[in-house]
């Protein structure tokens, strides 16, 4: 299910909303904003763990930032926002993606003295490079900025698959969640929503504020800061040599949270009425 997710309809998904979508060049500015929205909590995790096993700060450096856009974020934006707007998420993703793609795995080995044989730059571009949905962001930004349009032939194309990335993403995410409730490692869990969350609570109150969108572009942007943890996460925390399962847990937990929250932001930037 998920090489279908992230080799197939999520592609689609992104060349599909590029190509229904006017494309903005004020909207280049949200790719810096998508990496910096995922590497300062990274960062913060890396600061606040100095003193912590490798084991934990594999845990916390890549679990506490990174989000699900594509299979979490993006359906949601498409069953609510104008379907213009799916674009914007799109851009986000696009700085998400250089840390969440392989970015963070990368990193995070070379902070911890893990990445001997490779230099890390090389490394970090080669995980980056073999994502399909990396590639897609990448190529279609390209295009738009050269003023070729995605031929209407591709969009018809692309939108039945695009439509089925929504319930293939949910579907996909219902089957990894596996609650394993150990009390000793609840502390880590709470440290690590702590940070999560207070960095996802004051930047939706700067996004709102200060961002020189219109009011439905800051919304978005707002809305999907709620994502759920990456997909890959738990399995670059298994690599890393961390606690995989407690990662997954992680990752159940902010599916609920995103649910709740993404929601809660849409109802009170009055969205959803």
């Amino acid at each position: 299910m998920s090489q279908i997710v992230f080799k197939l309809t999520l592609p689609c998904a992104v060349i599909h909303a590029f190509g229904t979508s006017d494309f903005r060049y004020d909207l280049l500015l949200v790719i810096p904003l998508g990496f910096i929205c995922v590497a300062v909590p990274m960062l913060v995790s890396y600061l606040a763990t100095l003193r912590s096993s490798d084991a934990d700060r594999v845990f916390f450096l890549l679990n506490t930032g990174g989000m699900n856009i594509g299979c979490f974020a993006l359906p949601f934006v498409q069953a609510i926002f104008p379907a213009t707007y799916a674009v914007v998420t799109c851009m986000f993703d696009a700085g998400n993606s250089i840390i969440v793609t392989g970015g963070s795995y990368a990193i995070t080995k070379t902070l911890l003295g893990q990445e001997h044989d490779e230099h890390p730059v090389r490394a970090i571009a080669k995980r980056l490079v073999s994502s399909i949905p990396f590639d897609c962001y990448m190529i279609m930004i390209a295009l738009a900025l050269m003023g070729i349009r995605i031929p209407e032939a591709v969009v018809q194309f692309t939108e039945p698959m695009s439509n089925a990335n929504a319930f293939l993403a949910m579907f996909m995410l219902g089957l990894m969640v596996s609650v394993q409730i150990d009390s000793q490692k609840l502390g880590k869990l709470a440290k690590l929503l702590v940070i999560r969350y207070g960095f996802c609570a004051v930047a939706t109150a700067a996004m709102l504020a200060l961002l020189p969108f219109d009011h439905l572009t800051r919304c978005v942007l707002a809305t999907v800061l709620w994502a759920p943890l990456s997909a890959m996460a738990p399995m670059f925390t298994l690599w890393c040599g961390g606690d995989y399962g407690l990662s997954g847990l992680a990752n159940a937990i902010t599916i609920l949270v995103g649910i709740v929250m993404m929601t809660a932001v849409m109802m009170a930037t009055g969205v959803l009425v």
